[in-house]
């Protein structure tokens, strides 16, 4: 992960790439990781890379899966990715494996791997070879008769061509490589989601084709009740030029768009739209909206139905509710500029949930969620996950949020973007990966107040990188506009403050790498999918981290140390296989290797066994960290509230010396309080960014 300004500064791949050690060991780490595989990487010697792989001890159960199956598996996914890197640093690598806390090498082996970074410096020896060949050739000619003259230069020119047969160019070199591993030249029309099969959308009305920038727009909460929408229906997006240049734009819809009077009956507050307001999202460049909210059934069944319907007329893609659980739980791909991109949405309740045969929205629930993804991730380049969640007003996620968040880019989504509170709260990193926990409120017309701060969050997708940023936003009179000076920075500090409560938070803006992993086996439309029921049921698959709570996910465990990677080893001789990567194909040992390149299945367990005796010089330090929030450092004084880690506030002291000052100097320094200890300054009541408390006519956008 790489913190930058602009597209120019290197990510980690690319420092990868060019040698530095520390961004190979990073590189290299993060992609055996998920695998519950740690490796550590040594520095070159003469070009040959030194790995050092450890499994975790729970894979001593099956030594046919660590002496075959995961070796011949593992050994081709380090390669193949390093002949992805292309990196002329790197021309061999020379593997040793073990299990953790073990100083026992189960095996080892070595690999030649010839890039075409290499190939092209063996070329260009090559060329000079050829040149002298020739240079040699031609003095011939001229020393000896023309009859060993033209027998001479009939052999050179059939050695010419001989050798001219065996070049290949680079660049069809590549092509062959990426014969397994690259995606085809025609990517299907639909791909297999978890319950259907769902056609993409491709976007092809966009600002600059020619550019390769890929931008999406994600908002807050949408209400298009008469005072945001009014008869003007351009006015809304009026100064929000940021959405109609962006490829797909996307906000919260908190209304249905509805002429139905049937109402819920038990509800306070019912929001509802005409439909004729759909204009206000045309006009302000709106692509997608999600649907999956505590207000989209306010006007029950045909309230839902007529939006959806209108919605469609309008040409605007909606997910997280439908007619039925089929409908509710599709997903929308969208492929744009040759970014194929998936979206879900879901809703944090199973009030009004949708089913078999009955309208609503797509109800939350873990297994849910492991399914939609892992059935999406190998057809799409990039997964959106929309959360609608939280505590209305609360500056601060919950901690199930922040489990709920982090378990879904565990599953493999790229990108997680919450809604609901009103308010702006906090994102993070994790595993190189945004968490955005509320967008807070966008243009919401069921709001008595009509001007308030917020944010809009805007990415952009450039080959395999993803830039994420905050736009500032002031909204008056329901107009938002992206704000910059002053204003701008009084928001963006807002964000950065709520955002302090988490190890890594997200700085604005700031590049990250799309993680590399094998090329997973296509799903076909007509295939079934690994792990992934057709039937509705919600059931994990065999391989699946789901936890059995389908409402919300467990309280952190404390975490238990285990084995840190101790200095390189000192193993006795062994017998080393050894391999060579030609052609741009990906390396395999002697024996032969199955067709697919990618790692066995993913392994889950519970926590780690307590480490024998015998390893107990190897686990002195923690060598893995939970995939839980940390408390925040002891300098920072954060305390922990219901709705998560609130900032600290300065304690006040009423302690006086009487000794060194008078009562009157006291009252007289209404700011300060003096002793002879110290001096505290209290600290200044602060106007809080967003909608002040208590200040909403709705009770639960």
């Amino acid at each position: 992960m790489v913190y930058a300004e602009n597209w120019s500064q290197p990510s980690m791949f690319e420092l990868a790439r060019s040698g530095n050690f520390q961004a190979l060991n990073d590189w290299i780490d993060s992609l055996l990781r998920p695998e519950g595989i740690y490796a550590r990487v040594e520095e070159a010697q003469a070009g040959c890379l030194q790995i050092l792989v450890e499994f975790q001890r729970e894979f001593a159960s099956d030594t046919t899966l660590l002496g075959s199956t995961l070796r011949e598996g593992l050994v081709k996914f380090i390669c193949h990715q390093l002949w992805r890197l292309n990196s002329p640093a790197v021309q061999g690598v020379r593997i040793q494996a073990r299990l953790a806390g073990e100083p026992d090498i189960l095996w080892k082996q070595s690999v030649r791997i010839v890039t075409p970074a290499s190939r092209q410096r063996r070329h260009y020896r090559s060329s000079l070879g050829v040149d002298w060949v020739k240079f040699k050739t031609y003095r011939s000619l001229l020393l000896v008769g023309s009859a060993v003259a033209s027998f001479i230069l009939g052999c050179w020119v059939s050695y010419h061509e001989a050798f001219a047969m065996r070049l290949v160019s680079p660049a069809s070199q590549h092509q062959q490589a990426l014969v397994r591993s690259g995606p085809p030249a025609k990517r299907p029309d639909a791909v297999q989601a978890a319950l259907e099969i769902v056609p993409v959308v491709q976007q092809k009305q966009v600002l600059n084709p020619y550019d390769p920038t890929v931008t999406l727009m994600f908002g807050g909460n949408v209400n298009l009740l008469d005072a945001a929408a009014s008869n003007d229906y351009h006015s809304a997006f009026a100064n929000m030029d940021e959405y109609r240049q962006a490829d797909v734009a996307m906000v919260n819809l908190e209304n249905p768009l509805t002429r139905s009077t049937l109402g819920q009956s038990k509800k306070q507050l019912n929001f509802k739209a005409d439909p004729e307001s759909v204009k206000v999202l045309t006009a302000g460049g709106v692509d997608l909206v999600n649907l999956a909210n505590n207000h989209a059934m306010d006007y029950e069944e045909p309230g839902l139905v007529e939006t959806i319907n209108t919605l469609n007329n309008a040409g605007i893609q909606h997910l997280g509710a439908g007619r039925d659980l089929k409908e509710a739980r599709r997903p929308d791909i969208i492929e744009v500029k040759g970014q194929r991109i998936a979206y879900l949405g879901y809703y944090d309740s199973d009030l009004h949930a949708a089913d078999s045969g009955k309208a609503g929205t797509n109800s939350r629930r873990n297994n849910r969620v492991a399914e939609d993804i892992r059935a999406l991730r190998g057809q799409v380049d990039w997964i959106v996950v929309n959360y609608h969640w939280g505590v209305e007003l609360a500056d601060y996620p919950g901690d199930w949020q922040i489990d709920l968040a982090r378990f879904t880019i565990d599953q493999g989504a790229d990108l997680v973007v919450g809604h609901h509170p009103n308010v702006l709260q906090g994102a993070e990193i994790y595993k190189g990966r945004p968490i955005v926990y509320s967008l807070g409120n966008f243009i919401f017309g069921g709001n008595v107040r009509s001007d308030y701060d917020t944010a809009v969050l805007k990415v952009s997708l450039k080959d395999r990188n993803m830039k994420v940023e905050f736009l500032p936003v002031e909204v008056k009179q329901f107009q938002p506009k992206v704000v910059q000076g002053t204003a701008a920075e009084r928001i963006l500090k807002h964000v950065e403050q709520i955002s302090s409560i988490f190890d890594k938070p997200m700085r604005s803006p700031v590049v990250l790498d799309a993680p590399v992993s094998a090329t997973p086996a296509p799903n076909t439309p007509n295939s079934p999918l690994p792990g992934a029921t057709k039937s509705g049921n919600d059931q994990p698959g065999l391989n699946s981290p789901v936890p059995k709570d389908d409402t919300n996910l467990p309280q952190p465990a404390q975490p238990k140390p285990t084995p840190i990677l101790p200095a390189w080893p000192t193993t006795p001789k062994q017998q080393e296989n050894s391999s060579v990567l030609q052609n741009g194909s990906t390396p395999a040992p002697e024996s032969s290797p199955p067709e697919s390149q990618d790692l066995p299945p993913r392994i889950y367990r519970g926590q780690p066994e307590k480490p024998s005796g015998e390893a107990e010089p190897f686990t002195k330090e923690p060598f893995i960290k939970e995939p839980f929030i940390s408390p925040p450092s002891p300098n920072s004084g954060a305390v922990l509230s219901p709705q998560g880690y609130v900032p600290p506030t300065p304690a006040l002291s009423f302690k006086v010396s009487v000794k060194e000052q008078a009562l009157s100097q006291v009252l007289t320094a209404p700011s300060t309080i003096r002793d002879r200890e110290k001096s505290i300054a209290l600290p200044p009541f602060a106007s809080g960014i967003g909608e002040p408390r208590g200040s909403r006519s709705d009770g639960a956008p």
